[in-house]
C-alpha cells in the first residue's frame, strides 16, 4: 500500500506532488546505481538482497541478475543540514538523492521504503520532490531512569529502532547499573565490557552514535590524582573500542560540598565545572573530534543562579550542558524558559526529556504522545533532544514515536496525529484495541486531561454507559492478550491484568449499589459476613484483589465509580479504600 497523501505530508518537512505516480514492473524496485556523493558505494543497512530497495550491481561477464527498473544517482549536497536529505522521484524512472552525510543516505533510502507500493506485481512511487532536513542535530535516547536496566537485547532494538526513526544517538546512562554510578571507579566485568563492545559495534552498523555516560559525583574527590586516574582509565576502556561521544552526569546527587571537596573548591558549580574541564582536557589528549556533554546538578529550573554564573563562567565552550525543562518532568517547555536557561548556562543547551519514563511512578505505564513542546526549541540554543524511556522498552515505542517526529520536524508537530501514526505502526490490525488501552494510561506527570467518556459517566452515575465502558475495557484486554507481541504482553500484562480486575470490580460495584444479585452486606446469621454477590464482602475482595496488583491503569475506572457512590475515598497520589465503615457499624 502506497503511503497516504496526509501522512506524506506530515512526515516529509517539505513534500510536493501533483498527483501522478511512477509505475514499474516487478516486486523490487532494483536500483541502478550512479554516484556522485563518495568514491564508495556501500550503504550499508538501510538495503537488504531480499528487500524492497535493492541496489543492481554491474557485473562483468557470468549471468546477468534481473534487470533495474530505476536508476538511483547520488549526489553530495554541502548546504544541506546533516542527515538531511533530498529526493526527487521522476516519471522517467530516474530517482536523485542528495545528501551532506551518510546518514542523509540512510534516511533517504528508508523514505524510499515508506513511499515505495507493491501491487499485483508492480511497484507505484508518486512522482515527487521531498526536502528533509532535521530540527535538532542530535536526536535520540538516554538509558537514564532508575530501576532494572535494559537488557543488552533491548537496547540493540533500541538501536534498530531508532535507525529506522530518524534518530541518530543512543546514550548509555542505566542509574542501577553499578558501574555507571556507585561503582564508577571499578572497571566493568569482561563479560559486561565485550556487551558494551557489541552495543557500540550495533550502534556503528546502523549510523547510531554511542554515547559512554558516567556518573562519579557522590564521592569523587577533586583533589584526588587517583580518583582522575580511575575516571580516565574508564574513559580510555571506551576510546579502546571506538567511543567518541561523552557525558559527564553530576545529576542527582548532594552537591552542597564538604571536607576536603570544599576546602579545595568552595563551590559546587565551580567544582562541576573543574572536573568537566579535566575530562574535556582528556578527551582531547586522546582523540582528533569528539563530543562532551555535562549534566549539572542544577538540571531543572528556570532561573539565574550562583551554581549557574559558574558554569557558564569557567565550563569550556564547547562542552554541551543538558537541562530537563523547568521541572523534573516539564509539562511545557515554552520559548521563555528555554531562551532564559540558555542565557543562564551561556553554554549551548540539550534538553533531557524525561518523557515516557516512569522511574518515578513504577506502577504505571505511559502511553501518550508528547505535548508542549515549543516548536521551535531548536532556535533558542538547543541542538539535542534526548528522550528517557520507561523501565518497559517495547511499551515505550508508542511514545518515542511521537518523539521522533518532534525531534525531526518540531514546528510542524502535532501530537494527536502523531499518537494516531504511532500507535497505528505499533499495534497494526489491532490499532484501535491498542488505542484503546493507551487513552487508559496518560502520562500523569505530564497531562491532566483525559479519560473524559469515564469521567462524564461517573459524574452522572450513568450506571448503563459504565457497563458499557467496561464491557469494552474488558473485550479489548482479552484481545490484546491474544496478540502475538509477547514482548509487549510480558511488559504489559501486569496493566491488562489489572484493568480485568477493575471490570470485576465495577461489577461488585454495581450490584451493590443496585441491590441486584442478592446479599445484604449484614453477615449470614453465623457472625459470618456474606460474600454473596451485591454484599460488602463481595465489594472487599474485589477491592483487595485490585489492591494486590502492584500497579494500575492511569484511569483508575472502578475505584472512580466506587467513589462516585460513596463506596471508596481516595488516599494520597494514587491509593483508594473502602468506605463501608458506617455500614460495618449498623
Amino acid at each position: 500500500m502506497v503511503m497516504p497523501l496526509r501522512e506524506r505530508q506530515y512526515y516529509f518537512r517539505d513534500y510536493y506532488d501533483q498527483g501522478e505516480e511512477l509505475i514499474l514492473e516487478g516486486q523490487q524496485l532494483r536500483c541502478k546505481l550512479s554516484s556522485k556523493f563518495s568514491m564508495t558505494q556501500k550503504l550499508g543497512s538501510p538495503l537488504a538482497e531480499d528487500g524492497p530497495v535493492v541496489i543492481v550491481e554491474e557485473t562483468e561477464g557470468g549471468e546477468p541478475g534481473q534487470p533495474a527498473n530505476v536508476t538511483l544517482e547520488l549526489e553530495y549536497e554541502a548546504t544541506l543540514k546533516p542527515d538531511g536529505y533530498r529526493l526527487d522521484i521522476s516519471k522517467d524512472g530516474k530517482i536523485t538523492m542528495a545528501a551532506s552525510n551518510k546518514r542523509g543516505l540512510r534516511y533517504g533510502i528508508d523514505a524510499l521504503h515508506r513511499l515505495l507500493g507493491i501491487e499485483d506485481g508492480k511497484c507505484r512511487l508518486p512522482v515527487a520532490a521531498i526536502h528533509d532536513e532535521p530540527s535538532f542535530p542530535v536526536r535520540g535516547i538516554i538509558e537514564g531512569f532508575y530501576g532494572t536496566p535494559w537488557s543488552f537485547e533491548d537496547r540493540k532494538d533500541a538501536v534498530q529502532y531508532m535507525a529506522a526513526h530518524r534518530m541518530n544517538t543512543f546514550m548509555y546512562a542505566p542509574k542501577d547499573d553499578p558501574y555507571h554510578r556507585e561503582l564508577w571507579r571499578e572497571p566493568y566485568p569482561e563479560d559486561t565490557f565485550a556487551r558494551i563492545a557489541e552495543l557500540k559495534q550495533e550502534c556503528d552498523d546502523h549510523l547510531v552514535d554511542f554515547y559512554y555516560c558516567i556518573s562519579p559525583g557522590n564521592d569523587l574527590q577533586f583533589r584526588s590524582s587517583a580518583d582522575f586516574a580511575s575516571l580516565e582509565n574508564k574513559l580510555a576502556a571506551m576510546i579502546s573500542i571506538g567511543v567518541r561521544h561523552f557525558a559527564l552526569l553530576m545529576d542527582d546527587i548532594d552537591y552542597e560540598l564538604s571536607g576536603d571537596n570544599f576546602h579545595y573548591l568552595e563551590r559546587s558549580g565551580l567544582a562541576h565545572a573543574y572536573v568537566a574541564n579535566r575530562v574535556f582536557t582528556y578527551l582531547n589528549s586522546q582523540l582528533p573530534e569528539f563530543t562532551l556533554a555535562m549534566c549539572p546538578s542544577e538540571y531543572w529550573s528556570y532561573w539565574d543562579t550562583g551554581y549557574k554564573r559558574d558554569i557558564r563562567e569557567q565550563l569550556h565552550a564547547s562542552i554541551k550542558v543538558f537541562w530537563t525543562g523547568y521541572s523534573v518532568f516539564a509539562p511545557q517547555i515554552g520559548s521563555r524558559h528555554a531562551q532564559d536557561n540558555h542565557r543562564h548556562y551561556g553554554h549551548e543547551l540539550w534538553l533531557w526529556d524525561n518523557i515516557p519514563v516512569n522511574d518515578a511512578d513504577y506502577d504505571r505505564l505511559f502511553l501518550d504522545p508528547v505535548r508542549g513542546r515549543y516548536s521551535q526549541l531548536g532556535r533558542t540554543g538547543h541542538q539535542a533532544v534526548v528522550a528517557n524511556p520507561m523501565v518497559q522498552w517495547e511499551c515505550s515505542k508508542i511514545t518515542l514515536n511521537t518523539m521522533a517526529h518532534y525531534m525531526w520536524n518540531s514546528e510542524r508537530y502535532m501530537p494527536e496525529l502523531s499518537w494516531e501514526l504511532s500507535v497505528r505502526e505499533f499495534a497494526g490490525a489491532l490499532e484501535e484495541e491498542m488505542m484503546f488501552f493507551c487513552r487508559q494510561n496518560l502520562n500523569s506527570q505530564l497531562y491532566s486531561g483525559g479519560y473524559e467518556e469515564l469521567k462524564e459517566a461517573v459524574q452522572s452515575k450513568d450506571i448503563d454507559r459504565l457497563d458499557v465502558y467496561f464491557k469494552h475495557l474488558e473485550s479489548i484486554v482479552s484481545r490484546l492478550l491474544q496478540w502475538d507481541n509477547s514482548k509487549f504482553k510480558a511488559e504489559a500484562g501486569p496493566w491488562l491484568d489489572r484493568a480485568l480486575a477493575d471490570v470485576e470490580l465495577w461489577r461488585a460495584v454495581r450490584r451493590k449499589v443496585t441491590g441486584t444479585g442478592g446479599g445484604n452486606g449484614n453477615g449470614d446469621g453465623d457472625g459470618k459476613e456474606s460474600a454473596e454477590p451485591g454484599s460488602s464482602a463481595e465489594l472487599r475482595r474485589r477491592a483487595e484483589a485490585c489492591q494486590a496488583f502492584k500497579v494500575r491503569l492511569g484511569s483508575d475506572p472502578a475505584w472512580r465509580a466506587a467513589e462516585a457512590w460513596g463506596l471508596a475515598v481516595r488516599e494520597g497520589k494514587s491509593g483508594y479504600r473502602l468506605a463501608l465503615e458506617a455500614e460495618d457499624a449498623g
